[in-house]
């Protein structure tokens, strides 16, 4: 019998073409769900762009909820050779006269000189910074001063030494205070005596005895002084050239003696661009549900948020946050957005008029940033919420993965059952091939035996 080698060379009849559309019918339901998962992925692609946004929105909004992060204060000096300042958030507008008389300094004392080469018996150096406890060092004999200042100096005591030798040979150890500020004056003791039999002895430092040793050989020493200063007529001092808590928000540096006005305002061009951001960020998000909400209705087609009521809630809770006054705000001077130039256009964009929140800072700038906070920290919840897992956007993107995985599923479940039909009408189209060539066979035979018989 021969063999058939593809569907339809037996019967003469195009069984391929035959199953070929009978496939095609049992895989339309597969099509179907392939539509519907690329139009799934299409909406969770969207919605992955809206959340960006609602990100650089809501970082927009916590920039207002947040006046250490808007910085809105600025502090300028009339003369920064001798002062310099800086604002933070909570500092009050106003301007202040100060004047500098005194920089901080630390202590510097000097040993008394020795030959170089001069060695040391054994003995102890006692340092007191500060009045604090004291700190024994242990001299071993034969130490030389420089030796002796290494010693001093890997106690971390609080004080550096340094030796220095002078035109004639002399050497002297310069002790420095590691911090300025009348409270780190230091002593030092010792019962180390040098081999000349002389002791080792530091400088007894008071007022006096600068003015008297500077004019006598010229040594710079100095004692442990505070910075001081005098604000508006108040006097006030620091341990160090910087001033941080005279007055609330302001951090004052002294560089020289003199006088500088100080004057605190508001920073305009902060705010401005604060607002400008939210307003931005805002449009941003209202660009693209607009954008990917539209239908065609010539074509019957429409964008992958078109009718989808999720994206609608997002503009009516942000819409929401924008119209109610908070809380905070009752009783306020200004309690609406529109108060500082703020206005919603036909589109459902917003649109900031500059020159009116200029003039709203201008005017009363404690005011435009206690609304700023209370609508940053509106805004700044409200996408909190929308954005969270149960949250409008949340869920309606955990609801199109599990659409997607569902219908994988069912597609996989699907693509098994064609499978089958396939491998069953193959199997059915096969035999009956078989079998009317096999008929087909006979039919031949039988002809020719009656051919035969005839004769």
């Amino acid at each position: 019998m021969a063999s058939v080698s593809s569907l339809g060379i037996g019967t003469g009849v195009d069984l391929q073409n035959m199953l070929t559309k009978i496939l095609a019918a049992e895989r339309a339901p597969i099509t179907r769900i392939d539509a519907q998962i690329s139009s799934a992925k299409s909406k969770i692609s969207v919605y992955g762009t809206l959340n960006s946004k609602l990100d650089s929105l809501k970082t927009a909004a916590e920039t207002w909820q947040f006046p250490s992060r808007l910085s809105a204060v600025g502090a300028t000096s009339s003369d920064t050779k001798v002062l310099t300042a800086s604002a933070s958030f909570n500092a009050a507008v106003g301007s202040y006269t100060m004047e500098v008389t005194q920089l901080a300094s630390a202590q510097k004392s000097y040993s008394d000189a020795y030959a170089a080469g001069t060695t040391f018996a054994a003995g102890n150096i006692e340092i007191s910074v500060g009045g604090g406890s004291p700190i024994n060092i242990a001299i071993d004999a034969g130490s030389t001063l420089t030796q002796v200042s290494a010693q001093i100096n890997g106690a971390k005591a609080g004080i550096t030494a340094t030796v220095v030798t002078t035109g004639d040979g002399s050497q002297r150890m310069i002790l420095s205070g590691d911090k300025p500020g009348a409270a780190n004056s230091f002593t030092l003791t010792s019962t180390a005596v040098p081999s000349s039999g002389q002791p080792l002895e530091v400088a007894v430092m008071n007022d006096a005895d600068i003015a008297i040793a500077n004019a006598a050989d010229g040594l710079m020493r100095s004692s442990a002084k505070d910075a001081a200063m005098k604000i508006d007529g108040i006097a006030v001092t620091s341990s160090t050239n910087t001033f941080s808590t005279a007055i609330q928000g302001l951090t004052l540096t002294a560089a020289s003696l003199g006088t500088s006005n100080i004057t605190v305002k508001t920073d305009t061009a902060k705010i401005t661009s604060a607002v400008q951001a939210f307003v931005d960020g805002y449009n941003e998000v209202a660009k693209v549900i607009k954008s990917n909400s539209s239908y065609d209705a010539a074509t019957k087609t429409g964008q992958a948020l078109s009718g989808d009521s999720a994206a609608r809630s997002v503009m009516s809770a942000l819409g929401s946050a924008r119209n109610t006054v908070p809380a905070e705000l009752s009783g306020a001077n200004l309690t609406a957005l529109h108060q500082i130039g703020i206005t919603i256009q036909q589109s459902g964009e917003l649109k900031l008029d500059a020159a009116k929140l200029e003039k709203a800072i201008s005017e009363t700038p404690n005011d435009v940033t206690n609304l700023m906070q209370a609508f940053g920290k509106e805004f700044a919840s409200t996408i909190t919420n929308l954005q969270s897992s149960s949250g409008t956007i949340g869920n309606r993107i955990s609801s199109l993965n599990d659409s997607v995985s569902r219908f994988n599923v069912s597609k996989e479940s699907m693509e098994v059952r064609i499978s089958l039909v396939e491998k069953r009408y193959r199997a059915q189209f096969t035999a009956l091939d078989k079998y009317v060539n096999s008929m087909q066979t006979t039919s031949g035979y039988l002809g020719q035996q009656l051919a035969m018989f005839t004769k």
